[in-house]
Formats: C-alpha cells, sequence, structure tokens
C-alpha cells in the first residue's frame, strides 16, 4: 500500500501509538463545547441588535472565548436562525426566531450531535492503531467510504495472516448504504467480532451486533 521501495515492494508505513496520546485528543475535541446557557448569550446578543453585528462585538457581550463563540455560532447556523455574512458579520436569517426556546434546544441538541461525532473519530484512531486481525487497507478505505476486499498483502496484519473475510451471512455489505430510525442514514464500514460498524451522518460511528441489528431490524438498506 502506497510507493514502491528501493527492492520493488510496497513501501512500509511505521505507526508510533501511545493509548495516552488520545487524551491530548480529547482535550482539543472538548475544547470548544458549549452548553444551552453560553448558546442563549450569542442568541441574546444577535437578537438585540437591529442588523448584522461584528463578531468582536458578540464575544465583548457575551464574555466568551473566541473558541466557544465560534462554536455557538456554528451551532446556531445549523438550525438556520443566524448566517455568517461575507463580512464576517452575524446576522438573523428571519427564518426562525434566534433566542427562540425551541430553537435553543435544536441548537443544543446540534451540539450534543457533533460531540458524539467527534469522540467516534478519536475512537476509530484508537480502533486503527489497535487493529490486530484486520486488513489496515481495507480500515483506511472504509473510512472513506469506499470498499475494498482484503487481503492487501501490504500491512502487518495481512502479511501475519490475521485477516478473516466477513461472515457470509452478514446482513449488510462494507459500503452500503443504511439508514436507523434514530441516528439517520450511514455507511456500513465493515464487519469486525460479530459487529457492525457504521458511520452515521450525524452522530458518527457505531457499533451494533449482528445477530441484534437481525432480530430487531435495527437497520435497513437505502435504496
Amino acid at each position: 500500500m502506497g510507493r514502491a521501495g528501493r527492492d520493488g515492494e510496497p513501501a512500509r508505513a511505521v505507526l508510533f501509538f501511545r493509548p495516552e496520546d488520545l487524551g491530548l485528543r480529547r482535550f482539543f475535541a472538548g475544547s470548544g463545547q458549549v452548553d444551552l446557557e453560553e448558546i442563549q448569550r450569542v442568541a441574546d446578543a444577535v437578537s438585540e441588535h437591529d442588523g448584522p453585528v461584528d463578531p468582536v462585538e458578540l464575544r465583548a457581550e457575551t464574555d466568551l472565548s473566541q473558541t466557544k463563540l465560534t462554536t455557538a455560532i456554528s451551532r446556531l447556523e445549523d438550525v438556520g436562525a443566524v448566517e455568517v455574512l461575507p463580512t464576517g458579520e452575524v446576522a438573523p436569517t428571519g427564518e426562525v426566531p434566534v433566542d427562540d426556546e425551541a430553537t435553543l434546544e435544536r441548537a443544543v441538541d446540534a451540539q450534543e450531535n457533533r460531540e458524539e461525532f467527534d469522540r467516534s473519530r478519536i475512537e476509530m484512531i484508537r480502533a486503527y492503531a489497535e487493529l490486530d486481525d484486520g486488513c489496515r487497507r481495507e480500515f483506511v478505505l472504509n473510512y472513506f467510504g469506499q470498499s475494498f476486499d482484503p487481503p492487501c498483502d501490504a500491512c502487518d496484519n495481512c502479511d501475519a495472516g490475521r485477516v478473516q473475510p466477513p461472515p457470509d451471512d452478514a446482513p449488510f455489505a462494507s459500503g452500503e448504504r443504511v439508514v436507523h430510525d434514530k441516528w439517520g442514514e450511514g455507511v456500513v464500514q465493515r464487519i469486525e467480532d460479530a459487529q457492525i460498524v457504521v458511520l452515521f451522518e450525524t452522530v458518527g460511528y457505531k457499533k451494533l451486533g449482528v445477530d441484534l441489528v437481525a432480530e430487531r431490524g435495527l437497520l435497513e438498506a437505502v435504496e
């Protein structure tokens, strides 16, 4: 996988990984988290202006860090309450009330989904680093929504013969689009240890037991 080495064989990559390093990734993933009160501060400040407001003013009025202010504005954008103009100013869209309770609750839900998505991405990093019985090329390509039939014959697991084909009775194939009644649409990443790994557009990666999926019909193929 990758460029050829001097002897004509595929070039090898070396992965350096320490589980404790994930703590730093989790720190940065959580540094921009905002809660209902912080989002409401931004919504109230935007509502108090007759027109577009400069982010510098919003930061002074809300007393939030630049990271938290940007996150709060993004969540209000997600629910259609505000827009960021080409000038960089923030303005209500007029489509939904900026400081309405329902709007704020939807913005908080969007933030929670984003946090869950970010956490799941970190767990995928760990899963790749600790993968000991699957093809690494398949893992990476599945991560980007591409299917691949292992072995790749270029990673440590394939070289060691630790890669097993997916079970014949798997309800879905890698790369197949599915839908869950709570998490919405997603893409099947792979089947491992009797679990289906699915990347959902709203909440990130989820692992579901194959037997549970089959028994309860938790996933349906998207036509």
